[in-house]
Order: structure tokens, then C-alpha cells, then sequence
């Protein structure tokens, strides 16, 4: 008799923990199969391995000294038995098979830093798992609009029990004990290759023409780095720390109850926004509101310890002997499949600080060229939603806000292009009346007015948000223009408040995504076509290091070439192109 054992919970977890829903019911979608792992280690040389064996997996450990330690290679034989290869330190290898890695930057990387041949068909087990949407999503309380990260699901441990239904020990349980190093990494290499023999078949369209290719340009980017200035890094580090010595504050900035007792009963503030515990919210934007002079000391002192903390602090820890900071982008941490940037985060580098930007440069005889798509989520949304009208005003070059302010005209209702600005970014982020409301501080009726004539001149706009609505609530998970899925966990949350933004979470990710999608895109026929000097990712921002003398020829080029990579429904994605010796000037300033 064959028995199926289904993951189970506690009770108390099923009723009173509805984050907990969307992670039962993938477990009970992806119920654990127990996969043979059994293998045989062999001795073959690794010059053995060619097409006759494809694909292979390959894990690498580092030695104790930091070189390539413990390797192997996983493959299925000629009988189709599993088998296992284990190796130590430097060899030589035949890799022209493909070859599966999971987390493959790290294993390529430590390939290349011990002259190793680097594989050049390659497939990485974690980016499949994100892919197929595996991994945990962060179900945030807030409203601040920003990616969900994703916290977990992603490690080749977790996706092996899941998956395989393979028990593995840790890193931690075997690093002190040297004879159990070989075998720990060859299970890494079998867990990969049965990973990848279960997926293979469900691999998506874009896992091939965007997330794997993308790979090694992100690795092309991180490799060349983008240099900082230490003298003037030093010196604004110390502007920086002269101006936290002269803000005098009567409280801890940083101590949330000390501020509330300030705000709410010192100021007699009445609490308008709230914390996941009840309490009145402390953060940024709701002292943003209050017109004091010690609050206004508050905000100043923190963005300052931000900047020199958060920023500049790791831009000094992170530069090479060569002058570069080498940040790591991340393809697989937000749940809108946005890139992230880490060690440092050159991504949250704020756009209005023109002090910070200016410490990035270009070194002697090399100008940074800087593409910026222009209104790239607003033209994506416009060209997904069909809103033909909209697409024309695109084509035409026409002022999109104020384009739109003639449009509420005609039917009665008047806005300033910068009121027209605001609500149409606040709809593409799934904003309704009431966070119109809440933005122009009037009644909730004109709010309702509002939006009711922007969805009459724009039924698209209308159809669209009701239809994702509808997904929503339906099939909690939304889908972009190249069939990226995002499930939408917060819709299994008991709190209203958080089922609603996972709405307008799951109005803007189709959007969001992507538009993000048309710059990979991009980046990746720059890098494979043209083999461009890609330094620097910034969400709709490229930034290029060129040589000096080819820096304005090199701007139009590209000025004229990436809006002919994508179009979508007729609508093209032009950039902004400026030039400078430094990221500031590179923007225009």
C-alpha cells in the first residue's frame, strides 16, 4: 500500500496565523517526493567530462586558507546510475557540458580566482527556484509601496528537503570535521542535479531569454567595479560628522518611545498612523508632517547618521587597493524581480544628494555616460493596459501630465500639471480615493469625484485595475507581460489593511516588473552584442565608463539603439542620455 505523507500544522497556526496559508498550501502543491540520491563515487579525471555526460552539477568548498577546496561533479552514467566525482584543489577540467550550480556566481567565481575553467553553458538551481516562484515572500504591515523581499525558500538545503526529500547537515555541522567535507559537498552536488533534472521540464520561456543570460552580465558589472574619489570621501565623511556634533537634541533620535512621548503627548499630536503592535508610528513620513522645530532636528539628525553609517561608512570598507567599490547585485531577493544591490548598496544612494553622487567618478581619460529611461513604469503602463490615447500622447512627445490634466479638463475637472503628476503615479501604484485624500488633504468625496473622472477619461485604466483586483482576491497571484508570476501572499492575511495593499501591490508589480523586464532586456543585448561598459544598475538607471574621447558618440549611440531593443503594443522606451567626470554631472546637474 503506498502512502503519501502531507505536511501538517499546528492547529493554532492554521487559524490564527493566515501568513501561514500561502506556505501550506505550496507545501501541499509541492508534496515531498522522496527522490533516489543514492550515487557511486568514481575516479575519473575531470578532463573526462564532455558532451557524452551533459548535464553535470558542480559544488565547490573553499579551503581553510581560502583557495578551491572540496569539489565535485555529479552526472548520470551510460546505465543512468548517479555518480559522483570528488575532487580537491586546482585542476584542470574539461567543462563543456552544461553545467548546474546552484548559487552559481559564488562557484564561477571561485573557478576564476583559482585559474579554473570557467563552463560556458551554465544553469543556476536558485534562480529556477525563484523563477518558479519558490521562494517565502515578506509580508510587510506598511504602506510604503517597496518590494517585498523574499526571506527564504531559495537554499539548496531547503529546496532538497522540500523537493527531493533529502535530510543534508550544514556547513556548520561538518566545518570542524574535515572527513565529512567530501561527502557533505558531493550530496550539493546530487541535490543540484536532481533539482535541475525535476525542473528542467518547467523551466519558463523568460528563465532562458532574460534570468540566465542576465547572469554573467551582473557578474561583468560587480567585475569592473565603479571608482570613488577617497579624498573627497574622506572629506565628506567629516563635513558629515561636524554636522552631527552641532545638532543638539533633548531625546534619543533613535528610541521610538521616547520620540512618541514627545509627538503625542508633548505636542498633543493626534495619531494618525499605527504600528503592527497598535502603537503610534514613529517613522519618517509621519514626522515629516509635523511642523516643529525639535522633530525637524530628529529627521536631520538621522538622515545624517544614515549617510554616514548606512552609506559612507561602507563605501570606505568596501574600496580596493584600485580605488572601486565591487557591490554585488542580487537577482533573486525581491519578490517584484526588480534587482537589488549589496555590499555596498549603491541602489538607495538618494537621487536628490548631489554631495553623495559627486564621491563616484570616472578615472583619468574616462567619462561616466548615464542612460535614464524616460517615465519608463508610466509608458509600460500605458502600453499594457491599451490605453491607446495615452500611447499617442507617448509617441507624440507630449507632456504625459499635463497631457492628462487637458484630458480631466474636458470633463470638469481642472488640476495643476504637478496635481495631475501625483495622481497619476498614485494609480500606478494601486492608490485609490482615499490615498487621494490623504495626499491633498480634501474631503473624501472630491477624492471619489477625482478618480471617478480620471477612470471615465481612462477606461483601460479602469478594466485593468479591476481585473487585477479580481486576480487578486481569485487566484492570489499576478502575472507580467513575460509571464513572471508573483504570488500574493498578503491576500491571505486576516487584516484588511494588509489584504488592501496587497491590492495595490499586485496592481503595480505587473508594471513594476515590467517595466524592469525592458531594461534587463537591454543590458543583456548591450553586454552580448556590443559587450558595453556596464558599471552601475539603478532600477530604470544605467551608468557606462567610456573612454573620454568617444563619450559623445557613444551617448548617441545609445540614445538611438536601446529604444529599438523592446516595443509593446506599438509603444518604444526612450532614454535620457547626459554625460560627466562624476555621477552628479552625469545627471544633468
Amino acid at each position: 500500500m503506498k502512502l503519501t505523507c502531507i505536511a501538517q500544522y499546528h492547529p493554532a497556526a492554521a487559524l490564527h496565523q493566515p501568513r501561514l496559508w500561502s506556505t501550506m498550501i505550496s507545501d501541499w502543491a509541492n508534496l515531498p517526493e522522496k527522490v533516489d540520491a543514492s550515487y557511486i563515487v568514481t575516479d575519473h579525471s575531470p578532463h573526462f567530462y564532455h558532451q557524452k555526460y551533459s548535464p553535470i552539477a558542480l559544488d565547490t568548498e573553499n579551503a581553510p586558507d581560502g583557495s578551491l577546496g572540496q569539489w565535485s561533479i555529479a552526472y548520470r552514467d551510460d546505465f543512468r546510475n548517479l555518480c559522483v566525482a570528488p575532487y580537491y584543489g586546482q585542476q584542470r577540467a574539461n567543462l563543456t557540458s552544461r553545467v548546474v550550480m546552484h548559487n552559481a556566481k559564488w562557484d564561477l567565481r571561485v573557478l576564476k580566482n583559482n585559474k579554473m575553467q570557467e563552463p560556458e553553458d551554465v544553469v543556476d538551481t536558485m534562480i529556477a527556484a525563484y523563477c518558479m516562484g519558490l521562494g517565502k515572500q515578506d509580508v510587510r504591515t506598511d504602506e510604503t509601496y517597496a518590494d517585498a523581499g523574499m526571506i527564504g525558500g531559495l537554499g539548496l538545503k531547503y529546496l532538497a528537503r522540500r523537493h527531493l526529500g533529502m535530510e543534508m547537515e550544514t556547513w556548520q555541522d561538518v566545518k570542524d570535521h574535515p572527513e565529512k567535507i567530501p561527502e557533505y559537498n558531493a550530496k550539493d552536488s546530487v541535490s543540484t542535479y536532481l533539482l535541475w533534472e525535476k525542473w528542467e521540464p518547467k523551466m519558463p520561456k523568460f528563465f532562458w531569454d532574460i534570468d540566465m543570460p542576465l547572469l554573467r552580465v551582473l557578474m561583468a558589472i560587480e567585475d569592473r567595479g565603479i571608482c570613488i574619489d577617497p579624498r573627497q570621501l574622506d572629506t565628506f565623511a567629516n563635513s558629515l560628522d561636524e554636522s552631527l556634533a552641532q545638532i543638539e537634541l533633548p531625546l534619543n533620535p533613535f528610541s521610538p518611545k521616547q520620540i512618541a512621548e514627545y509627538v503625542y503627548n508633548g505636542l498633543n499630536i493626534e495619531p494618525w498612523k499605527f504600528t503592527a503592535t497598535g502603537q503610534p508610528s514613529t517613522e519618517e513620513d509621519v514626522l515629516e508632517t509635523i511642523d516643529d522645530p525639535v522633530v525637524k532636528k530628529i529627521l536631520a539628525y538621522k538622515r545624517l547618521y544614515k549617510e554616514r553609517g548606512t552609506y559612507i561608512q561602507n563605501y570606505l570598507e568596501r574600496l580596493s587597493p584600485e580605488g572601486r567599490i565591487h557591490p554585488e547585485f542580487k537577482q533573486c531577493s525581491t519578490a517584484t524581480a526588480r534587482l537589488s544591490c549589496a555590499r555596498p548598496n549603491l541602489q538607495n544612494v538618494p537621487k536628490d544628494d548631489s554631495e553623495m553622487r559627486k564621491l563616484f567618478v570616472a578615472p583619468p581619460e574616462k567619462t561616466l555616460v548615464r542612460v535614464d529611461w524616460n517615465q519608463i513604469e508610466l509608458r509600460f503602463f500605458a502600453s499594457y493596459v491599451g490605453e491607446e490615447a495615452m500611447i499617442e500622447a507617448f509617441k507624440h512627445g507630449d507632456d504625459i501630465h499635463a497631457w492628462t490634466g487637458e484630458r480631466m479638463a474636458k470633463l470638469g475637472k481642472v488640476l495643476s500639471r504637478t496635481d495631475m503628476k501625483v495622481i497619476n503615479f498614485m494609480t500606478l501604484y494601486g492608490g485609490g480615493a482615499w490615498s487621494l485624500s490623504q495626499q491633498f488633504h480634501i474631503p473624501i468625496d472630491d477624492a471619489k469625484e477625482i478618480q471617478r473622472v480620471y477612470f471615465e477619461a481612462f477606461p483601460g485604466i479602469k478594466k485593468y485595475m479591476a481585473d487585477i483586483r479580481e486576480q487578486c482576491e481569485d487566484k492570489k497571484e499576478v502575472t507580467n507581460w513575460v509571464g513572471r508570476k508573483r504570488r500574493m501572499d498578503a491576500m491571505y492575511a486576516s487584516d484588511w489593511r494588509i489584504r488592501e495593499q496587497g491590492i495595490r501591490e499586485g496592481i503595480n508589480t505587473p508594471i513594476q516588473s515590467g517595466a524592469h523586464e525592458i531594461v534587463k532586456l537591454a543590458m543583456i543585448a548591450l553586454h552580448y552584442q556590443h559587450s558595453a561598459p556596464m558599471i552601475l544598475q539603478v532600477h530604470d538607471e544605467l551608468l557606462f565608463e567610456v573612454d573620454e574621447k568617444d563619450a559623445t558618440d557613444y551617448a548617441q549611440w545609445l540614445k538611438e539603439y536601446i529604444p529599438t531593443l523592446t516595443e509593446l503594443n506599438g509603444c518604444s522606451f526612450p532614454v535620457d542620455i547626459s554625460t560627466g567626470k562624476n555621477w552628479k554631472e552625469a545627471m544633468g546637474e
